[in-house]
Order: C-alpha cells, then sequence, then structure tokens
C-alpha cells in the first residue's frame, strides 16, 4: 500500500538499485511511511531531482500532509518549500530570520536580504 501511495506500486518486485534516482528518494519515504508515523522529518528530499521529479515529490508531500501525517521539511530550494509548506521557518548561519505562513516569509526583507542579495528595507 505504501509503494502504491509514493508511486512505486508497478516496482515493488525491482531491487531498488534498479530504480531511477528520484524513484529511489520516493523509497526512502515510503520505508519511513511504513510504520505509520505521525511526524515524518525530510532532510532535503529534492536535492538533485529535475523539474518534473521536484513536482511529483511536492505532489506527494502534499498527499502524506493531507493524510494526516506531519511533515518537517529541511530543504534550500525555496520555491519547493514555499509551494507545499503551511509554516516556514528561515534560519542564516543558525539565526532565526522569519517565521510563519509562506507568503509572509517570501516578502521578509531579512530572508530576501540573505537569499537574493539584497539590503534590508
Amino acid at each position: 500500500q505504501v509503494l502504491e501511495l509514493v508511486g512505486l506500486g508497478h516496482a515493488a518486485d525491482l531491487p531498488a538499485a534498479a530504480l531511477s534516482y528520484g524513484d529511489q528518494r520516493r523509497l526512502e519515504i515510503a520505508r519511513a511511511l511504513a510504520s505509520g508515523p505521525r511526524l515524518l522529518l525530510l532532510d532535503e528530499p529534492g536535492a538533485g531531482l529535475d523539474h518534473a521529479e521536484h513536482a511529483r515529490l511536492a505532489a506527494l508531500i502534499s498527499t502524506i500532509r493531507d493524510g494526516g501525517t506531519t511533515v518537517l521539511l529541511v530543504d534550500h530550494h525555496m520555491d519547493f518549500v514555499m509551494d507545499i509548506s503551511d509554516e516556514v521557518l528561515v534560519l542564516s548561519y543558525g539565526r532565526k530570520l522569519a517565521e510563519g505562513p509562506p507568503e509572509a516569509v517570501r516578502t521578509d526583507p531579512d530572508v530576501i536580504a540573505a537569499y537574493l542579495g539584497e539590503e534590508p528595507g
């Protein structure tokens, strides 16, 4: 059932090494989900994925969240994070820059300065 959830039902009989890199990332998530966690921690799940794989991953994470599992995501891909998050916490060198809904964080002057190299307002 978990393999179906992550879109790998068709590959249930294949060894992990036979899967593409993106499918291997989704397999890692399936393994974590197999125990039925209430909280899923994902560290850079989109690292090394192309645009299409990022979109599939975002849809998968949204499905997991909508199914009642809380997802804590650490990622440097700001658009990816902003698109799938209800709440965002931005750190820079261990210092909290902003916290709140994506819309508010995206326009925060400190976040803009840290990630776009512009001086705050």
